[in-house]
This record gives C-alpha cells, structure tokens and sequence, in this order.
C-alpha cells in the first residue's frame, strides 16, 4: 500500500476520503480532516468482518440511488450500525482490543511502539 505522510489538500466542499485499514492505532490522527474515514479492522484492532467507518453527518443521505443499502452509510446511522446481522464475535474481539487499548495508555503509547518498531527494523 501507500501512505501518504501529509494530508492532501483538497478545494472546498470535496471530502477527503482515507483507507486507513493498515495503520488504524498506529498513531494519532485528526479525523476532522476527513469526510470518511474507513479500514478493515483485521490489520489492527479487530479480526476479519469488521470494517470501521468515520463519516461526517453532513455527508449522510448523500448517496447515488443505484448504492446498495448495505453500503449507504445514512441507513447505517440510522439503525445503529445494525442493519443487517453483524459479525458479533468479531465487534467482541473490537471491543476487547480496545479497551487492552485504553489500559495500555491509548492510542500515544501505541504510536510510540510503533515508532521503536519501526526504528528496529531499520537496524
């Protein structure tokens, strides 16, 4: 993949969309920047199943008429992401990851493990 280490600029009023599948918690970012934010959980927090989606409000109910439900995120808002029958062992395995989180110090402390891994792989 590729990771860009500056955000975009973008004109006015064109959301910004990041795939941030690979490096969810692996630092801090400023999802303000961002109309969507989105990733497959299983590199990071989660097992295969479970994607997570930061959307903007402004941005709901903005979709083409030919988008699959499944895939419009308005109806996701509005049933609480329970659209459909969710993949309950892998939002479990979510949940747990994030509160091993939480209690390892936050997203700060597992930005600073990946710096020294990063730094370790260089050596």
């Amino acid at each position: 993949g590729v990771e860009f280490q500056s955000v975009p600029e973008v004109p006015d009023g064109v959301p910004l969309v990041c795939d941030m599948s690979s490096n969810f918690f692996s630092r801090s970012v400023d999802v303000s920047k961002y109309g969507i934010v989105y990733g497959g959980a299983q590199k990071n927090i989660g097992c295969a199943g479970v994607t997570v989606v930061i959307i903007r409000e402004d941005l709901l109910g903005l979709q083409l008429p030919y988008c699959p439900s499944v895939l419009d995120y308005s109806i996701m808002a509005k049933n609480k992401s329970l659209y459909n029958t969710p993949p309950t062992f892998a939002i479990h395995v979510v949940c747990e990851t994030l509160r091993w989180v939480k209690k390892e110090g936050s997203v700060k402390e597992m930005e600073r493990r990946s710096k020294r891994k990063a730094v370790s792989c260089m050596l």
